[in-house]
């Protein structure tokens, strides 16, 4: 359940970033006290790694925190970094060698021990951190969940208490060793590894969660100066780093902003990077200064459109769900709405984003108002006079992108519609209280095609389905299954690619957009490269002039 910012948010993945650096290379010397100035969206509230799951506080933490492996930005391949080695004769126990002699900002080691304190912080139920999910694989989880219920100020109150408040699979072998038992196989697991929610924790900010979560306690090259939240953030290049990827600049600063408000801001040169509102897109893109300096590629996010199915007709009638998609024509809203920052989806995997991606996979993702009316005729049609609810979070590029997507179904199958933006639109959907369609969101965490089909649409419930939509496939399942159980990578990324052409086959979802990674940059910045999956700038590789 990611929010990306949408755009630069909205950006994200490929294994190709062809063209996803910018600037004039990266052998100039920079200002060792340099600062950078960034922004920030307002709706940053945490900066715990176990309960950070969205674009900008992911960003802000790839510079606080390392994890055990790292992603190349070009090629989103894992590599070791905090790791030493990690590796599993069978897929389902596997052992962690830590590198010796790292600490946290605090002197803390950063060992085995401060892994485990982490991952079973982030495991227990009632803390309910928002990467809990991710460790549904490890032995044990399910101990650890117990009952209770979280209200709009994130009080919890637990109605059954779990039976454990540790994960059976942690193993701590010795100091830089940590075994891990999972459920099951999973030859991805190593993939995984690099996700915020699998940082290590320092015990001072377990001991004092509230104020790590506003000044986390890290172990890598930056470490967080003052958070005055909703305005402001700073951070200063730790001086004890002993790892080899630190920036060549003293300090970052971030605004927070509302929306796309940080562009003229940007063109007053206070802040260094940023990406022009849609009105702005075409100007900014002619403009041949601004053009020299902006760096874009291909982005990891999709965003769709996901029915109710839980309510049963007409939202469970595949024939319903292949005229919707096929009333939508992707291509103008685009062009017309958010030009230069997203492309037309046609498949549930970005294609050639993560191991697996295929393009094409979604063969009513085509405009044709025709067979939308043909399909729509199939699923007895629309109730005359009743309008199609969409459903959708309070932001203001979403609204515009959806409010096309509606004029587009009301033009093409006459079906009038209203938008239903909403603060609550997370919980509401959790609880089902959505009675029309519903806009959708999801970028990668890790990069396999396994992460952007298990977590949205598996849930082991053939009477409930998932909870977001009330999907659910045997088939699908299986095959997620089957993937998992591989020997190898290889094998699972051919699995999980079948387990999307079940998702095809049922029209699950209508894939709506793909988000591009776009974004511009100060004449002080050299070196732009983009995070391949937030697509927001990999500030260990940026240099300041």
């Amino acid at each position: 359940m990611k929010t990306a910012r949408l755009a630069a948010g909205l950006t994200a993945l490929a294994l190709v970033v062809t063209g996803c650096g910018g600037g004039d290379g990266d052998d100039s010397e920079g200002d060792g006290d340099a600062t950078v100035k960034l922004t920030l969206s307002q709706d940053v509230d945490t900066l715990l790694p176990m309960d950070s799951n969205v674009g900008d506080n992911i960003s802000v933490l790839d510079v606080v925190y390392d994890g055990l492996v790292r992603y190349d930005p070009k090629t989103t391949k894992p590599y070791n970094y905090v790791a030493e080695d990690i590796s599993s004769t069978d897929n389902t126990v596997w052992t962690i060698k830590i590198k010796d002699g790292l600490t946290f900002q605090n002197d803390e080691p950063v060992d085995a021990d401060a892994f485990v304190r982490a991952w079973n912080y982030a495991a227990y139920g009632p803390n309910a951190m928002a990467n809990n999910y991710f460790f549904e694989r490890f032995a044990g989880y399910d101990e650890m969940q117990g009952e209770y219920e979280e209200d709009d100020e994130g009080n919890v109150t637990v109605t059954t208490e779990p039976t454990a408040k540790e994960l059976s699979g942690l193993k701590v072998v010795d100091p830089q060793t940590l075994e891990v038992t999972l459920n099951g196989p999973f030859a991805g697991f190593a993939t995984m590894l690099g996700y915020t929610g699998f940082f290590p924790v320092a015990q001072e900010c377990i001991d004092d969660v509230e104020a790590c979560a506003v000044k986390p306690i890290g172990n890598g090259p930056f470490e967080i100066e003052e958070w005055d939240q909703g305005q402001s953030l700073s951070a200063a290049k730790w001086d004890d780093y002993s790892l080899e990827e630190t920036p060549d600049y003293g300090r970052i600063e971030w605004v927070e902003y509302s929306g796309d408000s940080d562009w003229a801001d940007f063109e007053a040169g206070d802040v260094d990077a940023s990406f022009p509102p849609p009105a702005e897109w075409q100007a900014a893109v002619s403009d041949p200064d601004l053009s020299s300096r902006m760096v874009e590629g291909p982005g990891a996010a999709l965003t769709y459109i996901g029915f109710p199915m839980y309510l049963g007709k007409p939202f469970d009638d595949i024939e319903f769900r292949k005229a919707i998609s096929m009333a939508i024509d992707r291509d103008t809203i685009i062009e017309k709405v958010v030009p230069g920052r997203f492309v037309a989806a046609d498949s549930w995997v970005v294609p050639d984003g993560v191991p697996g991606g295929v393009a094409g996979t979604c063969e009513f993702c085509t405009f044709d108002p025709a067979a939308a009316k043909a399909a729509l005729a199939k699923a007895g049609g629309w109730p005359k006079d009743k309008k199609l609810i969409i459903h959708l979070g309070e932001d203001e590029e979403s609204e515009a992108i959806f409010k096309a997507v509606g004029d587009s179904i009301q033009l093409n199958l006459g079906i009038p519609y209203e938008l239903d933006p909403t603060p609550d639109y997370f919980d509401r959907r959790s609880a089902r209280d959505f009675t029309g369609i519903m806009r959708a969101n999801w970028f990668p965490d890790y990069p396999l095609n396994e992460n952007y089909l298990a977590p949205v649409y598996a849930s082991g419930d053939p009477k409930l389905g998932n909870t977001s939509f009330g999907y659910y496939n045997a088939d699908f399942e299986a095959l997620i299954k089957e993937g998992d159980s591989a020997p190898d990578l290889e094998s699972a990324v051919t699995k999980y690619q079948e387990a999307e052409k079940v998702i095809a086959s049922d029209m699950a979802s209508a894939p709506v957009a793909f988000s591009r990674n776009v974004m511009f940059y100060s004449d002080r910045l050299d070196n732009v490269v983009l995070d391949p999956f937030s697509g927001e700038v990999k500030l260990r590789q940026l240099k300041v002039n």
